[in-house]
């Protein structure tokens, strides 16, 4: 046997047991996916100052299928004012608080809200980070809420539709001019569009991991949700 060979046969086993070594931690290494689901409140008048939108990103890590056996993990958007009252003409900022989901149904509830959701939309991972570098953002204090916030955004305050859409500023600022409630969400989901995967039904089990029960509001708009329920 030539050298030659004698080196590429050892080369060769020498390959197949570091496969073999690595393989149980192939093995072992999660699948991870993520999610997104926009929700909007409002009362039937769509009063700005009863009116909220807000945003829950979801990390879900399996060794193995199906989705039940995802570990979840829930970072939310839900910029408000500290005082959890919306003054759509306070004149200047005031100190913000970022809701966590449930809290943010809770609101809803108190305000005799109507809750809709969109989504849970299947995202790319990048989503999922910025969003929660911007929970971390928001809760460092160094951003106000103002309802108004032209001329204060990103940098000094910031309300609850952009403290969402500014996740993407590739293509500017979304500019949601007057819409509150389901048309800023509805505009929330669009400026976001980019980084969403697959919009299809089978994402539903992430709603009730959530702890959300949803019913189906119009066929005019088949991925807006109303929220009937959290756990």
């Amino acid at each position: 046997m030539s050298i030659i060979k004698f080196v590429w046969r050892i080369s060769i086993v020498g390959l197949v047991m570091i496969m073999m070594v690595r393989a149980p931690l192939l093995a072992r290494e999660p699948d991870e996916a993520y999610y997104m689901a926009v929700f909007s409140a409002q009362v039937v008048s769509n009063d700005p100052g009863l009116t909220h939108s807000f945003a829950t990103f979801v990390k879900a890590t399996a060794a193995a299928h199906p989705p039940p056996g995802y570990q979840t993990e829930v970072v939310t958007i839900s910029w408000m004012p500290q005082s959890l009252t919306i003054l759509v003409l306070q004149p200047d900022p005031e100190p913000g608080t970022n809701l966590d989901l449930q809290s943010s149904l809770r609101w809803a509830q108190s305000r005799n809200c109507r809750v809709s959701m969109w989504g849970p939309y299947k995202i790319h991972k990048e989503l999922y980070d910025r969003a929660v570098r911007q929970e971390s953002h928001l809760k460092s204090g160094r951003v106000q809420y103002k309802t108004i916030d032209r001329h204060f955004r990103p940098g000094v305050a910031s309300n609850c539709i952009h403290a969402v859409s500014d996740l993407d500023l590739h293509n500017g600022f979304l500019d949601s001019g007057q819409s509150s409630g389901d048309a800023a969400s509805r505009q929330i989901v669009q400026h976001l569009d980019r980084w969403i995967i697959d919009r299809g039904p089978s994402h539903a089990w992430v709603a009730s991991r959530l702890g959300l029960r949803v019913d189906a509001v119009s066929p005019r708009d088949p991925e807006q949700w109303s929220v009937l329920n959290s756990r």
